[in-house]
């Protein structure tokens, strides 16, 4: 017994160290995910360049002088839904060196090259750049726009921010060197990579990867109305290295005035919107060996009823306009605009306006705008000083050596400059305003027209109840002389 207790406890050794190994192997628990916690994250923001490459070839001679033969220096980027709070920034990184430039709005020293600023009459992101002057070889950027804000109508509160990011490419091509390619990785419009076969000079052999990319997938715009869209395609010089000019196909809704041109490396196509409904524009192009890519957008009429906008406003009174903006619709604002000026705007609702003394003889414009685009239809609005004051009647009393004057002044309000009656000559006597008869002309809104009552007395009984009177405003207008007869 005493020869076997010493094997047992080995035993007893082995078996705790193997359950210990079997425990340390156990995965570790995952805690299910919280729906709290994918309830808070953040809201999406779409973005929409509408340059996925922007270019600026340059030649050099043997003496280092720079001569700028094209520049592509700003690029629009359209953002949905609208937003409060908004902050962007851009990543600007040199593919073959690996450094980077960060800048924002805030941004003083980078400007020099390049800029990014927030536009939100447009709803859009505009970023600027300046190639250095002094560059030796061609280079390739790539640019990484991030925004975050708040929607329209939401709290600021971390469960209802929204973020979006977007990249596209900056190439300064000098002595038709091309620089290393950045090409979007199939399915993905926010990622750029690394070709790693620049396209030769010589043409599209061995040139790699052909892809068409639309700067918009989708252009919302007025029914009828002149719209612009630009193709990106890569692996492919399009001014060069083409078979024959990419064609367009049609379905859905006609499309008039369709028409591609090409732009600096880039297909622009161009058409009219239809009077309503969906269209899809289908572009096919081929490359010199044979390689064919498609690509398509959709193109949306919207066609809203006509507001009630007013053609002649007078300062100091509020009109309220509903422009007809569908609520199922971003990206559509209604705006008056002095000129470029935006006075009022709205993207729901009403818009309330109120112009002031100094806007007398001006002349403002409404327009409803989608993405920035302007509606075609848009309506003047004038703004004109109260007309002068008008005698609208001169009616008997039952007594017979009075008569009543019933005149018409303009205000923005009842109590303001109400008018006076002058008696110019005849056989009255005397004038008298009489209280309680103030009141409204007509039915209009807003009201701008009222009426007050005065009392003329016969002076002499003996002759004819005739006279002349003329009514005097405020502001010193005066209205025609008019007789009782």
């Amino acid at each position: 017994m005493d020869q076997r207790q010493p094997r047992r406890r080995r035993v007893e050794i082995y078996f705790i160290l193997y359950l210990l190994a079997l425990v340390l192997l156990m995965p570790d628990a995952v805690p299910p995910s919280s729906e709290t916690e994918q309830d808070r994250a953040p809201l999406r923001i779409e973005l929409f360049p509408e340059r996925i490459r922007l270019t600026c070839e340059v030649k050099r001679d043997s003496s280092g002088g720079v001569q700028v033969l094209g520049m592509d220096s700003t690029n629009v980027i359209r953002y949905s839904p609208e937003l409060t709070n908004v902050r962007v920034r851009a990543i600007i990184e040199d593919v073959s060196t690996g450094q980077t430039l960060t800048i924002d709005e805030d941004s003083t020293m980078p400007r020099r090259f390049a800029s990014v600023r927030h536009d939100a009459g447009r709803s859009a992101f505009v970023f600027s750049w300046r190639p250095l002057a002094d560059a030796a070889e061609s280079k390739t950027f790539r640019v990484i726009l991030q925004a975050s804000g708040v929607p329209i109508n939401g709290v600021a509160t971390d469960a209802l921010s929204a973020v979006g990011s977007t990249q596209f490419v900056l190439t300064t091509v000098v002595n038709d060197q091309q620089p290393p390619q950045l090409v979007f990785m199939p399915g993905r419009r926010d990622t750029l990579v690394l070709r790693q076969t620049a396209l030769p000079a010589e043409g599209p052999t061995g040139a790699g990867e052909f892809w068409m990319e639309p700067a918009r997938d989708q252009v919302v715009t007025f029914s009828m109305q002149e719209w612009t869209n630009r193709i990106s395609l890569g692996g492919a010089d399009p001014q060069r290295d083409l078979a024959e000019m990419p064609s367009l196909r049609v379905s859905g809704e006609p499309i008039s005035d369709l028409s591609r041109t090409i732009e600096q490396r880039t297909l622009v196509v161009r058409g009219r919107a239809p009077r309503s409904g969906t269209s899809t524009v289908e572009v096919t192009a081929r490359r010199a060996d044979g390689v064919v890519r498609t690509t398509s957008f959709r193109v949306v009429a919207l066609s809203f009823s006509t507001p009630s906008v007013p053609e002649v406003v007078y300062p100091g009174v509020e009109y309220v306009i509903d422009p007809k903006i569908p609520a199922d619709r971003p990206g559509i604002r209604a705006v008056v605009r002095d000129g470029s000026r935006e006075v009022a705007a709205t993207s729901e609702g009403q818009l309330r306006l109120r112009f002031s003394a100094r806007d007398t003889g001006r002349t403002f414009v409404f327009e409803r705008m989608i993405d920035g685009a302007a509606d075609p239809n848009a309506q003047q609005i004038q703004v004109r000083p109260f007309p002068a004051p008008v005698i609208r009647e001169i009616r008997r009393d039952p007594d017979p050596n009075k008569r009543l004057v019933v005149v018409q002044f303009s205000s923005h309000e009842r109590g303001e400059n109400r008018p006076q009656l002058r008696l110019v000559d005849g056989n009255a006597a005397s004038v008298r305003k009489l209280s309680g008869y103030l009141r409204q002309a007509d039915n209009a809104r807003p009201a701008i027209t009222w009426l007050e009552v005065f009392e003329v007395s016969r002076r002499d009984v003996a002759k004819p109840f005739t006279f002349r009177v003329q009514a005097t405003d405020e502001r010193g207008k005066e209205s025609p002389v008019v007789s009782s007869d």
